[in-house]
């Protein structure tokens, strides 16, 4: 909301549109970032959640590092200095899947002990 604002786009656009918004590269890493946060938070809340009964202490320490490593890659997203194709990952964006990598291994590790105690 604070991009739209600060950007003037207004609803319904998704995206701001090339040669109609004057900071239109700007306001779409801002969204482009949100959109791929929305796209993966709902597999990793699952994995963790599963995952977190059995390795409660690993998933909240896999959390933190999802959380931290998402909050870089936007910040590496939103940063117009860089190139769009590598700035996400320049400021410390792949530390996000320490995280989802923890969440899904011990997602994993329960399914296959619910398995094998049949």
């Amino acid at each position: 909301m604070d991009a739209r604002t600060k950007y003037n786009v207004q609803y319904p656009n998704l995206y701001a549109v090339p040669g109609f918004h004057k900071n239109a590269d700007e306001f779409n890493r801002v969204q482009r970032g949100h959109q791929n946060f929305l796209e993966l938070y709902g597999s990793y809340v699952t994995l963790a959640l599963i995952g977190g009964l059995k390795y409660p202490l690993a998933n909240a320490i896999g959390s933190v590092f999802y959380c931290v490593g998402y909050t870089l890659y936007l910040k590496g997203y939103q940063d117009t200095n860089l190139d769009v194709k590598t700035a996400r990952h320049l400021k410390g964006g792949p530390i996000k899947w320490i995280g989802f990598f923890t969440a899904m291994y011990s997602a994993g590790a329960f399914a296959y002990t619910l398995i094998t105690s049949g």
